[in-house]
């Protein structure tokens, strides 16, 4: 019996290790993702930044 209860011990745990390594990879993952999106959100906020200034130069030549 006290053999049994180890072995479900020892499942339990080897169970435990893969969640906790899995969870390890998924954190490492999302953090690459929100490293991705926060560089395309850069370079969204330039083009934006950059159409903007382009709309303003163009009203400011309209107006002259």
């Amino acid at each position: 019996m006290l053999e049994d209860d180890i072995a479900q011990l020892e499942e339990r745990v080897q169970r435990l290790i893969a969640a906790l390594e899995q969870a390890r990879l998924e954190k490492r993952s999302l953090a690459r993702e929100r490293d991705r999106l926060i560089a395309i959100n850069a370079e969204l906020r330039k083009r934006i930044e950059g159409v903007v200034e382009r709309v303003k130069t163009l009203e400011s030549e309209n107006e002259a």
